[in-house]
């Protein structure tokens, strides 16, 4: 396996067969198919290889079956243990997905007059939308992954051109601040 990536926690058994659900780290992972290897475990370096048998998405959560656990018992070994897979192998399967890892450190650039902005730090998946923490000299800029701000990324080149929307850089913590003391 190549790049691992954090998909998600072994939550609670489902079912009486070896089937368990959990809360999907990447709400842009919509499928992984039949036979789909994963690792299991507290790090990537500390886990064990398994086999998808059967995957199934509602909402932000999945239900999963391993081919080599069959009872309940064995999902609850493995509860609260971290699911890896290979970022690569996953972008196979559901084209809109980019993982964190490839999104910090991008640059953020105005698109308006070139200027760079900072560079992507953290990446938050919230409801609504993504979120990309940009370090800037004013301080930490969320930026909402919206079309009207993210007019193109270019994961390859880790640039990222946005549209200073009205108020945007307000948002910038310490930009502006008065000292109340």
């Amino acid at each position: 396996m190549g790049n691992l990536v954090l998909i998600g926690v072994v939550g609670n058994y489902f079912g009486y067969k070896g089937e368990f659900n959990f809360l999907l780290e990447y709400k842009k992972i919509e499928a992984l198919p039949d036979g789909f290897k994963v690792k299991i475990g507290y790090s990537p370096n500390f886990s064990n290889e398994y086999t998808i048998e059967r995957f199934q998405k509602k909402n932000n959560r999945a239900i999963a079956k391993l081919t080599e656990i069959n009872n309940k018992e064995g999902i609850e070994k493995l509860r609260d243990q971290g699911i890896f897979a290979d970022e690569e192998e996953i972008q196979k399967y559901n084209d809109e997905f980019v993982s964190s890892n490839t999104i910090v450190g991008c640059k953020v650039i105005n698109i308006a007059n070139g200027e760079a902005l900072g560079e992507i730090v953290e990446v938050w998946e919230l409801p609504a939308n993504d979120v990309w923490l940009v370090q800037t000299e004013f301080g930490e800029l969320p930026l909402p992954v919206i079309d009207d701000v993210v007019v193109e990324a270019d994961f390859a080149s880790k640039i990222v051109k946005i549209n200073i929307i009205d108020g945007l850089l307000d948002l910038t913590h310490n930009r502006g601040a008065v000292d109340e003391d």
